[in-house]
């Protein structure tokens, strides 16, 4: 029998920190106060699964976040680190704000640790700082932000699809990499209406994010793109459909073949076709292999199978 508050603490602590997810470990946190549950995590946290991690934090943080940062300058690298995974937990707009301004921050480590932190939060709270933060490159790092946001996933469609207008270039480029990356086919409008800028990297980008939606939507996208005035983009567009194998493209391809200038271009769709078409039309190569001085030197070798290397 339990007599004192010391004792509940200590077999309230052993429930804790048992690896085997007991039911009692969460009533354990209950019973203990405060002071006890800070105790437990500064000393233990290490020690503890994420599951107990998340629910210490919780129920010691919640409604006291403010603590963890109180003191924050004068914490070790180590704490700096363990307050940063635990405000991961503590779904707050404050939180949120504190985390992201802790990725400005000079040190790796705790760049790496507040964006961990942020891949734990409530997506509503994490999108619009992530995306402001997209406007001032130079104090974040663009492939961090990626990052956070490719971690919350495909919830993150609708939220994206509604800003990116709004989004400067920069901006628009990250969220066109995570459309892609999503495969959505739901986005392909969104995509396509992008496709109608002068911004040469956005709109590589864009083609890319298109190649790696699966869906039939993008294929009459792919082939109106084997027309465009861009050899890169023409190359990029039959990659796509080489890749994903959309056989109802080969006539256009076979037009595209037919008309293309560029030798490297060409013979990338010529390997495509063999791939794909599987009619019993004779493609007639009426070009010469050798390299035209438009090539400029380019190899297969420094574009990889079907094009350039990304």
């Amino acid at each position: 029998m339990l007599q004192s508050q010391t004792d509940i603490t200590q077999v309230a602590s052993q429930w804790i920190l048992r690896r085997d997810q007991l039911p009692e470990y969460r009533f354990a946190i209950e019973l203990m106060s405060q002071a006890d549950r800070e105790e437990i995590f500064w000393q233990y946290w290490d020690e503890l699964d994420s599951f107990a991690q998340r629910d210490l934090a919780r129920a010691t943080f919640q409604e006291y976040w403010f603590k963890l940062i109180a003191d924050y300058g004068d914490l070790s690298m180590r704490q700096k680190a363990q307050a940063l995974e635990a405000l991961g937990y503590i779904h707050d707009p404050n939180v949120v704000n504190f985390l992201v301004q802790e990725m400005r921050r000079d040190n790796e480590s705790l760049r790496l640790a507040a964006a961990g932190a942020l891949k734990k939060q409530d997506p509503v709270l994490v999108i619009e700082p992530m995306l402001d933060a997209l406007a001032t490159p130079e104090q974040y790092l663009a492939s961090r932000i990626h990052d956070v946001l490719q971690a919350l996933g495909p919830k993150l469609v609708p939220i994206i699809l509604k800003k990116i207008s709004q989004a400067d270039v920069s901006g628009k480029m990250v969220m066109v990499q995570l459309l892609g990356s999503f495969g959505d086919s739901s986005v392909v409008p969104v995509l396509t209406d992008l496709l109608d800028t002068d911004h040469y990297l956005l709109k590589k980008m864009t083609v890319e994010a298109l190649g790696q939606i699966q869906g039939m939507e993008v294929c009459p996208v792919l082939v109106e793109l084997l027309k465009d005035g861009n050899w890169q983009i023409r190359l990029l567009a039959a990659e796509a459909i080489g890749r994903n194998r959309f056989y109802q493209a080969c006539p256009a391809l076979r037009e595209a073949f037919c008309q293309e200038k560029d030798g490297l271009v060409k013979e990338i769709m010529e390997e495509i076709l063999s791939s794909l078409d599987d009619s019993s039309e004779t493609i007639t190569y009426l070009w010469s292999r050798r390299r035209s001085n438009q090539d400029n030197g380019r190899s297969r070798r420094s574009y990889g199978e079907y094009g350039i290397t990304t």
